[in-house]
């Protein structure tokens, strides 16, 4: 049987209702590491990426020629449909149909389906939508895609 060998970060992440973060201490670095945050980088305008230590938790679901080709492109992730964070709060002010919003509340809400596309709630019938399951995982996946940036090996 093998062992495994200690981990050597120690990694929090808060799923969290309106935004989403991700703490972290080097095991390595003495007794007592010092616990820091992860910058998470994001559009914040089309086109523009920029590093914020919490991801706003709203995902925006475009609909084709919302943006210019390319502005939503993230140098992990080219030819999305929907955007995270910033952006994604910032534009469901001006289309709050298309805006998902307390996706992880809606995880374990009794009277749903958290598999089932609901999200955004209340959007007019025919809409995109996504199932908060769905949406909590790329929230959770853009926390991967920071973290595998900053800590490659």
């Amino acid at each position: 049987m093998t062992s495994l060998s200690p981990s050597r970060f120690v990694v929090g992440i808060d799923l969290g209702t309106t935004n989403t973060a991700l703490s972290f201490a080097d095991t390595q670095c003495g007794e007592h590491p010092d616990v820091k945050d992860l910058g998470i980088s994001q559009l914040i305008h089309p086109s523009q990426v920029e590093n914020r230590s919490l991801l706003p938790s709203f995902m925006y679901l475009c609909v084709d020629g919302e943006f210019p080709s390319g502005a939503l492109d993230l140098p992990w992730a080219k030819g999305r449909e929907f955007v995270l964070g910033e952006l994604a709060r910032a534009q469901g002010l001006k289309v709050p149909t298309r805006q998902v919003v307390s996706a992880k509340s809606w995880l374990s809400h009794h009277g749903v389906d958290r598999r089932a596309a609901i999200l955004p709630w209340k959007a007019p019938p025919g809409s995109r939508m996504v199932s908060p399951i769905e949406a909590c995982s790329h929230y959770l996946a853009e926390l991967v895609f920071a973290w595998n940036r900053e800590n490659p090996d």
